[in-house]
């Protein structure tokens, strides 16, 4: 069995375990595997139909591309063609918000960086609300297996930084899971996520992209 087919069976567990050590509060009902099955679908669907086509099919009515400005996904996909993020495509990392209803994946392409925040649908699937992605003049070593994280629980309100000029912010529905999208009247962009850890919001992932040539 490979190191990666170890850690997805690693991660199909963690929240059970979760549930078992957690003695009071809320009990997790996200599980970072579902965000990982999510990503291998939308990949082998853009392997047999296209990455555009794919890319709809798991699109959130409400889905935006930040690349390089907020566009509505079905608008986005009429001028742009998303085929080259799918090339050598491997995700590194899944967070997962304590309730389940939202997450975020994030990995590596040929030639640079993805992101993509997940929504929890009515039928308990996932479909993509944002999705960003940029170049890397050097990119790092791909990731032999995917690292799964989950939220923790909050007991109460979560304070988030104040938005900046220019920035739109969603949320999972408890509050443990936020992403920020700041877009500079340059063009250049910044993506942001932060995670319920240890009693506070704490940012797991930041994207600076600079302004298009």
């Amino acid at each position: 069995m490979t190191q990666r087919a170890i850690c997805l069976i690693a991660l199909t567990l963690a929240p059970t375990l979760a549930c078992a050590q957690s003695s009071r509060g809320p009990a997790p009902r996200g599980n970072p595997s579902e965000l990982v099955a999510a990503e291998s679908a939308l990949a082998h669907l853009a392997h047999d139909k296209g990455a555009n086509a794919a890319l709809l099919a798991y699109a959130d009515d409400a889905a935006e591309f930040v690349a390089p400005a907020r566009t509505p996904a079905k608008a986005w996909v009429k001028t742009h063609d998303a085929t080259p993020w799918f090339a050598g495509r491997q995700t590194g990392y899944v967070w997962a918000s304590c309730d389940g209803t939202a997450g975020v994946s994030t990995g590596l392409w040929s030639g640079g960086w993805f992101a993509t925040v997940w929504k929890q649908q009515k039928k308990f699937n996932y479909k993509w609300v944002l999705t960003d992605a940029g170049a890397l003049s050097t990119l790092p070593a791909a990731p032999d297996w995917v690292t799964g994280k989950l939220a923790d629980c909050p007991h109460g309100p979560v304070t988030m930084p104040p938005l900046d000029a220019g920035s739109v912010e969603g949320r999972s529905h408890d509050g443990s899971l936020a992403w920020r999208t700041t877009v500079k009247p340059d063009g250049s962009r910044t993506l942001r996520v932060w995670a319920w850890l240890d009693g506070a919001m704490q940012p797991v992932l930041t994207r600076d992209t600079n302004p298009p040539r």
